[in-house]
């Protein structure tokens, strides 16, 4: 008789860590096992049996939570780093890295600086208001593994660039972090809507819903006010990023979706 189950493997900057399974009949006269998916494999044995103890799964899931927290630590502290190295270089030029650097709406030869403008700041207070939600921010999606934050923050600097580069008034000039740092919002927000192991879904939701509360008074933030103008904020750049944040959580979705829906190959 075939019995199946299921287990999960970690994945930490590509490398692929197998928690071993104690297998307490080695009779087994027969195996199979497929990946399935990313980080997802099923194991089938026919006259023999195969059982995992509750406190082993534990140990693992332990161990990769750990792997996972250190991770997101680490690049945190390297996104952080680098953008007040980026301002200090910037503040020792006279800010003249913003003028040359920043998005300009609809300006032909501001397009490449959709790669550039999340990284500069127009003032000291700009940037030590962007800092701490930005590195939680961080932290939050990067928990959600490398690969998946990187695509996530690659969505919403180029997606979210070029809706601020197409949606601003000519002549304005849009610098921060601020794009990204909604971007994340929107990302971590909604990701738990897609996980796709209860695990997952439960501890992304509950963070996701933490953080929607925590940052609401930010929606006014979104749209045209005199407020917004006063401050002389980007709306543009806020809402783009918003929904670039939510569209990585929903290809990176459809992604997985695809691969699941893949057939095996035959063994």
């Amino acid at each position: 008789m075939s019995r199946a189950i299921w287990f999960f493997s970690h994945r930490e900057c590509g490398a692929r860590r197998e928690w071993p399974l104690p297998v307490r009949n080695r009779r087994a006269t027969h195996s199979l096992i497929n990946t399935i998916g990313e980080g997802r494999r099923e194991v089938s044995i026919s006259d023999g049996s195969l059982t995992v103890r509750r406190g082993e799964q534990f140990k693992a899931r332990g161990a990769a939570a750990l792997l996972d927290l250190r991770m997101a630590a680490e690049v945190t502290v390297f996104l952080i780093a680098l953008i007040w190295l980026v301002q200090a270089l910037n503040v020792l030029d006279g800010y003249r890295f913003d003028n040359g650097f920043g998005i300009v709406g609809r300006s032909p030869s501001s397009l490449p600086h959709i790669l550039t403008s999340p990284f500069l700041h127009a003032s000291m207070d700009h940037i030590e208001s962007n800092t701490p939600p930005l590195a939680l921010l961080t932290f939050l999606a990067a928990l959600g593994g490398l690969r998946r934050f990187l695509y996530a923050a690659a969505m919403i600097i180029v997606v979210g660039g070029l809706g601020t580069w197409l949606f601003s008034s000519p002549n304005t000039n849009t610098v921060g972090a601020s794009g990204l740092i909604f971007g994340l919002l929107g990302y971590v927000a909604v990701r738990g809507l897609f996980a796709r192991t209860l695990w997952q879904k439960v501890w992304q939701l509950a963070v996701g819903i933490a953080v929607f509360v925590y940052y609401q008074w930010t929606l006014v933030l979104l749209y045209p006010s005199s407020t917004v103008t006063a401050m002389h904020i980007s709306w543009q750049g806020h809402l783009c990023g918003l929904l670039a944040g939510i569209l990585a959580a929903v290809l990176m979705w459809r992604r997985d979706r695809r691969r699941d829906e893949e057939p095996l190959p035959a063994v």
